[in-house]
């Protein structure tokens, strides 16, 4: 199987960026002992990181100056300011805790400044306040940005500009030019990703071996992963990895390998084939494969529609959990198929469809892509799932995916 993103850490850890230093935590995994170490250790300002005794103030010069420190760390590599840390020389030296106001206070006061005054809005922006002794320090964490290059609004130049090492300098040319292109290309690449994937599953290259027969494929690709600069702990996943199975495959296990972690079902111990199994990568993104047909009776050619469906809506909404629960945020990249569907009938069901034969004209259905603006800023995986599930049931013949409501369209799975 070929690498997703070959970089890899040692020890790697939830949400940090490989081969830059940022805070190597969570938001919500930090604490008051946390941030006294990063003092104690007398943690450098870098590309990533960067530390402020005070919050901006609320004249217009302080205001652009933040617009200023949050727009460069997007149009770069993102990364971690932190609010409540005086710093010397370049170091943070000791917790200087805020006072004058509250944490929910200026969220919204900060946020109102970034909506207002940064073209477009920076998606995925986080604001985690953490109470310490005699106040609070508040750390903002900015995504790397695929929506810019970002432009400050609130500066009569309308200025484009960018971290670099510690500094924040205006962009030049080439690097404009490279900001807007940036997108662009990671999509491209993680389409062509997709399509590389999809022809070794048919040619047997996968982590497990799969039951022959028709399969479905799920994928999740966050832009972010294909920089190789983001790392998701599979050793810790490996200690719990409850997340990434399915819940009706009975018996599963699951194994480190070189591209992450794979869970998968166990058909039995004689038998090295699998029906389904999630790969999830270091660096961020997942693949689902499992078998669509009889895993008992090769002649039964009939695709249950209902497990089909149910199936990949639950391995992506699964899925981006993990990715998101990792610190994997941004925009993505989400597809489905399904393979070796000639001479299949799509079992549907019910007497609209007594006289109907479903079947495709073709024995490999590959979905256009969906593009997801923000991951973690979905709220509802239907958004995404029943317009691709429509799709698939197209495929078909079928007018629209049958396990969803015809009038509100809300997910209700039949039992057929």
């Amino acid at each position: 199987m070929s690498g997703y993103g070959a970089k890899i850490a040692p020890n790697p850890t939830y949400g940090t960026q490989l081969g830059f230093k940022m805070l190597p935590y969570q938001l919500d995994q930090l604490d008051e002992a946390k941030l006294q170490q990063v003092c104690d250790d007398s943690t450098s300002e870098s590309l990533t990181l960067e530390f402020k005794r005070e919050l901006p103030g609320k004249e217009k010069a302080d205001k652009v100056e933040f617009l200023k420190d949050v727009a460069a760390l997007a149009n770069a590599e993102g990364g971690d300011i932190i609010y409540g840390i005086e710093e010397k020389a370049g170091a943070a030296l000791r917790p200087h805790p805020i006072t004058t106001t509250s944490i929910e206070a200026e969220k919204r006061r900060l946020g109102q400044i970034l909506d207002g005054g940064v073209e477009p809005r920076i998606t995925g922006v986080r604001f985690q306040g953490i109470a310490v002794t005699g106040g609070f320090i508040l750390v903002l964490r900015v995504p790397q940005s695929y929506d810019g290059p970002h432009r400050i609004t609130q500066d009569s130049d309308g200025r484009f500009v960018l971290r670099s090492g510690t500094h924040t300098s205006d962009m030049s040319y080439s690097q404009l030019k490279n900001a807007f292109d940036r997108t662009a290309t990671l999509a491209e690449r993680a389409k062509r990703f997709r399509r590389d994937r999809l022809d070794a599953i048919q040619q047997g290259e996968t982590p497990k071996p799969v039951t022959p027969g028709p399969l479905c494929v799920a994928h999740v690709i966050p832009l972010v992963s294909l920089t190789g600069r983001q790392s998701i702990d599979v050793v810790g996943l490996s200690r719990n990895p409850g997340s990434i199975f399915f819940s009706d495959w009975g018996h599963g296990t699951c194994t480190l390998n070189l591209d992450g972690i794979v869970a998968h079902s166990v058909i039995n111990k004689a038998a090295p084939d699998t029906y389904g199994y999630n790969q999830i990568y270091r660096t961020g993104g997942a693949e689902s494969v499992f078998c669509a047909g009889s895993l008992f009776n090769p002649e039964d050619k009939r695709i249950p529609s209902t497990l089909v469906t149910s199936y990949l809506r639950m391995s992506i909404e699964r899925n981006i959990k993990v990715i998101t629960q990792s610190g994997i945020s941004g925009p993505s990249v989400v597809g489905i198929a399904m393979l070796n569907v000639k001479d299949y009938t799509f079992a549907v069901g019910g007497p609209s469809f007594s006289f109907q034969r479903a079947v495709a004209d073709r024995d490999s259905l590959v979905l256009p892509e969906v593009w997801v603006e923000s991951l973690d800023g979905l709220t509802d995986i239907d958004e995404i799932v029943r317009p691709m599930m429509d799709i698939l049931w197209q495929s078909f013949g079928v007018e629209r995916c049958l396990e969803y409501n015809n009038g509100d369209g809300k997910w209700n799975p039949r039992r057929n």
